[in-house]
């Protein structure tokens, strides 16, 4: 039996992030649905793979001069890549649209650390890589290869046991349960809305303002939306927020593509 289409009705209440900290915390449900983020640029996995190109042909060399070269490079390719993969699990959690988005390499560092990626441990050990990096590209100091070979494999080794445990693409959009899906056919993208279930915590970041909110529905198909625009949000509340529906629905289990997001999206009425 197919399900029958229906036409959302939302009605936008603007909220404190405080308020919609205090609301989601009385919220429980079960499933989240999520978005595929890109990487930033051209990923992280090039540039680590030409670090580990450099310091696997500077191991070949026996030109002081054309060795200290390739050094450095695979130490600031390294680098690079550490720095993409930070980048894209900031973006990811929205660190770069909140009030006060972290912009030192410790502040998002610690944002990562306050989101469960890394630990404290891993924190201090990618800082001091960092600093080994710095010394070559602020003090004009070429690393020696025994340097090079372990930023390089330190920070390679640490990428993939970052990733294995959080998939930096893997982006909240929607904690709780609706009816309707979406899907591709010939002319593209399509999506449904079948009804509302429950209330909703919604991550929008593709709207003209991203904003973060609470769907409460009055019926099958209205509902109010209590949200909060994000550039309105402080990072610590940021981080409250994206825990709180994490401990409240649990991680999300499915993911799509931003466009049909979008789609999906438009149909719910959360963009215009």
């Amino acid at each position: 039996m197919s399900q029958k289409q229906l036409l959302a009705e939302c009605r936008f209440d603007p909220v404190s992030a405080e308020d919609l900290i205090d609301g989601i915390g009385t919220l429980s449900g079960r499933y989240g649905q999520g978005v595929i983020v890109p990487a930033p640029g051209d990923g992280p996995d090039a540039p680590l793979s030409w670090a580990i190109q450099d310091v696997s042909q500077a191991a070949l060399k026996t030109d002081a001069a054309e060795q200290a070269k390739l050094c450095t490079n695979a130490v600031l390719n390294a680098r690079r890549a550490l720095g993409c993969l930070v980048d894209w699990y900031v973006a990811r959690d929205f660190g770069t649209l909140c009030k006060n988005p972290p912009g030192s390499p410790k502040q998002k560092a610690d944002f990562l650390m306050r989101r469960g990626i890394i630990d404290e441990l891993a924190s201090r050990v990618l800082t001091r890589a960092i600093e080994k990096r710095n010394r070559v590209e602020h003090d004009y100091i070429s690393p020696d290869l025994n340097t090079a070979e372990d930023v390089v494999e330190l920070l390679r080794r640490t990428m993939t046991t970052i990733r294995q445990q959080s998939d930096p693409s893997h982006g909240a959009w929607v904690y709780g349960i609706f009816l309707g899906g979406c899907g591709y056919r010939n002319d593209g993208p399509w999506a449904t809305f079948g009804g509302w279930c429950e209330p909703l915590i919604v991550f929008s970041r593709s709207d003209v303002c991203p904003w973060v909110g609470i769907v409460l529905p009055d019926s099958e198909t209205s509902a109010i939306v209590r949200r909060t625009e994000l550039n309105q949000v402080k990072l610590d509340e940021l981080t409250q927020i994206l825990s709180l529906a994490e401990q409240k629905f649990g991680h999300a289990s499915s993911f799509a593509d931003s466009l049909s997001i979008d789609v999906m999206a438009r149909e719910l009425g959360f963009i215009k």
